[in-house]
């Protein structure tokens, strides 16, 4: 077993983990995010029992703006073109230009959806709990969606200059001066009072109404908050503050303040202040199922531009959470690239002074730590969702320090907690194609804390739901654009998941084996050299190809090609897939060398009648010339160098001839070694087929057990109570 450094946040080491081999476990080196617990018995960091909890309703909660767009945000747009202008420099080096940028795109509040995923909040892990597993929004998230940086001072930093204080000093000036009747300054009063003011107070001004709108709202309604005036100021001269923090703190507390009121530890309404548009959001990425078709994102426009001005696709939204992507950022969309830390291949770095922000924002990502607002701290477990790092799961370990100090803790102590010191960490990037696994004991561990979290109801309910069915589909649909693939919540069979799995998928294009064998005729000498290395940059491309192909793509390029071969073979297409397999492998099992020879045999007879009809040709010219010309010694000796010219001639078009059909024969053959490999690939495929079929046949028995076990302890309470 390897332990890494007591400076890293993961660990690398063999554990028995759940995957699709026949035994449905196997023995695996992965790396887990620490801390974690490597036994039931040990220091675990246990779900909570969930109490009955009373339906929400919008009319139970109260939201003041949750960065929504309002139809009075055009003030801010206005404003935006002229400000950008002048300061966009001083934004990128605050770290707040893509937020910015962010901030324009319209996401229209869908409040069933955010309610029904708010039902699902646990306030102790800081998580949302469903029945398949847990996961959460974090820092990345922040991050990604909306632009906020997680590097820089805390937001309740003082303002250390004079000169700072006195900006400051004017601001809240006019803001209170600017109080209407209902003791709050609305947003088109402070646009009229600075709009075209110029000068720094201008920028200071519309950064406070930036801020106030879109990422600290205020009390009121689209209102100027004072508290956001220092943060305005010092953003305003190019300091670097980290937003995502406290962003994500203020959304922790209010979607606690919603689970205490559904345990019924609130009464009244719940105020909710925080950006609940990055929940929504946050859904809409996560959960392929219920979210809208994505626009395409508008060159250099950030990602939550794919969702301006769309609305949920399914109204029924309670009982759909069940098509989960563990890491949708990882994935490439037009016009937009996935941030510098999702790398190709995984890696080891030493996390030093001159690391790239990138690098270490992800370590600020995957740190346990706490979260600083606005006179509150949350706690923040990224150790829970290691999955949606890329990262494998284990059970998840008690933090002792945020236990024993939590009452304690201020804002001081939770930003030093945050900000400790990154230098020689050994920070662990796992590649962008990764998917974590989860340890078999995690996977006995979450079954049993999951049906004491639920109760019995809802465990039957999605007791034929494989533990591991979403996780797998998101493994093999990695590729997929749109992510529209309805997984039914009983076990599909095989055929059926293969159909889901073809679903969404945009074939890629390859070159038909009848157009490559065109273009191979055309071969002249002049173009060998040429050819030849197109044709090796050619293959060194499609084994690429090939090694980065997920197994849904694999089925779907095997499909096509046994559709071909059908057409060729005169099959019928509505035969099943094995027999199509039989046929084709009888196809290419003839002669291995009979399409090459066939063809060089052709070729080579054809040439063998015209070498003959030419030979033929030249006697006669020979007997021509002797008869005209008679025994003329000089007249013979020109005929005869004639004649070496031509036998030369011929010799030459034999070796070019015999140089293409060779050089076809090579070529054939690479094709058939094609063919070879993807029959392998095929056998794979369907062996990983029956596989998973298998898997999912005893996750049904597994969880059968478990309706049982719980039963029966229900039936031994009743027989107590009676």
């Amino acid at each position: 077993m390897e332990k890494a450094s007591p400076s890293s946040l993961t660990e690398e080491r063999e554990e028995v983990m759940v995957c699709l081999c026949e035994e449905g476990r196997c023995l695996r080196k992965t790396h887990f995010l620490k801390p974690f617990s490597t036994s039931i018995d040990g220091s675990v960091a246990e779900l909570p029992r969930l109490d009955d909890q009373q339906r929400l309703s919008d009319s139970s909660l109260h939201n003041t703006s949750s960065g929504f767009w309002a139809a009075d945000h055009h003030f801010f747009l206005s404003w935006l073109g002229k400000m950008q202008a002048l300061y966009e420099p001083i934004w990128k080096k605050a770290g707040i230009f893509e937020a910015i940028k962010a901030s324009t795109y319209k996401i229209i509040k869908d409040t069933s959806l955010i309610l029904s995923i708010a039902e699902k909040w646990c306030s102790e892990t800081k998580s949302f709990i469903f029945p398949w597993g847990e996961a959460t929004i974090t820092l990345e998230d922040v991050m990604v969606l909306l632009g906020f940086s997680v590097l820089g001072s805390p937001v309740f930093s003082p303002l250390e200059c004079s000169e700072m204080r006195d900006s400051a000093e004017k601001l809240e000036k006019v803001r209170r001066d600017s109080l209407g009747k209902a003791k709050r300054v609305s947003q088109r009063s402070w646009t009229s009072s600075f709009m075209g003011r110029g000068g720094q107070m201008e920028h200071e001004a519309f950064l406070v109404l930036w801020l106030s709108l879109f990422v600290f709202p205020g009390k009121f309604c689209r209102s100027i908050s004072t508290n956001v005036i220092p943060i305005a100021v010092r953003l305003a001269r190019g300091e670097r503050i980290a937003l995502a923090p406290a962003v994500l703190a203020f959304l922790y507390k209010d979607l606690d303040r919603i689970c205490d009121f559904s345990r019924g530890k609130c009464a009244g309404k719940v105020n909710l202040k925080s950006l609940f548009k990055l929940v929504q959001v946050w859904t809409w990425e996560r959960f392929s199922n219920i979210r809208p078709k994505a626009k395409e994102i508008p060159k250099g426009e950030p990602r939550i531009a794919q969702w301006d001005g769309l609305q949920q696709i399914s109204k029924n939204v309670k009982l759909s959470f069940d098509v989960f992507e563990w890491r949708p950022y990882t994935k490439p969309l037009k016009n937009w690239n996935p941030l510098r830390f999702y790398v190709d291949e995984a890696m080891w770095l030493t996390v030093d002074d001159s690391v790239d922000d990138a690098f270490a924002s992800f370590a600020r990502c995957v740190k346990v730590s706490y979260l600083a607002g606005n006179g509150f701290v949350e706690d923040y477990f990224p150790y829970r969702v290691a999955r949606q790092f890329g990262l494998s799961q284990d059970l998840p370990g008690l933090v002792t320090r945020l236990v024993t100090r939590r009452r304690k803790i201020t804002e001081k102590d939770a930003w030093d907690d945050y900000s400790n010191s990154l230098e020689d960490l050994n920070l662990y990037l796992p590649s962008q194609l990764d998917r974590g696994y989860v340890t078999a004991r995690y996977q006995d561990w979450w079954f049993k804390s999951a049906s004491e979290y639920f109760g019995s109801e809802e465990i039957q309910k999605e007791s034929t739901e494989a533990f591991d069915a979403r996780n797998t589909f998101d493994h093999l649909d990695k590729d997929d654009d749109d992510g529209d693939i309805d997984v039914s919540t009983k076990v599909p069979p095989l055929s059926q998941v293969v159909q889901k799995l073809e679903e969404g998928f945009t074939a890629k294009r390859r070159i038909s084996r009848m157009h490559r064998s065109a273009k191979r005729y055309k071969i002249t000498e002049s173009d060998v050299h040429m050819k030849r290395a197109r044709e090796a940059d050619a293959e060194i491309s499609t084994d690429k190809e090939d090694d980065c192909m997920t197994v849904a793509q694999l089925i779907r390029s095997r499909n096509k090609y046994f559709s071909d071969v059908d057409k060729k073979t005169g099959g019928d297409a509505s035969e099943s897939l094995g027999k199509r397999s039989r046929r084709y492998m009888l196809v290419d099992s003839d002669d291995d060398s009979g399409p090459c020879q066939k063809h060089a045999l052709m070729k080579v007879e054809q040439r063998s009648v015209e070498d003959d009809g030419t030979t033929k040709k030249t006697e006669i010219t020979r007997q021509t010339c002797d008869d005209v010309n008679g025994s003329d010694a000089e007249k013979k000796a020109i005929i005869n160098d004639g004649i070496k010219e031509a036998d030369s001639w011929l010799l030459e078009d034999r070796e070019i001839e015999r140089r293409c059909i060779g050089k076809f024969c090579s070529e054939v053959k690479k094709e058939e070694d094609v063919d070879e490999r993807l029959r392998q690939r095929t056998l794979a495929i369907e062996k990983m087929a029956l596989e998973l079929e298998t898997r999912l046949s005893k996750m049904e028995k597994s969880l059968a057990e478990i309706r049982k076990w719980k039963t029966r302890g229900n039936q031994t309470k009743n027989g107590f109570s009676a």
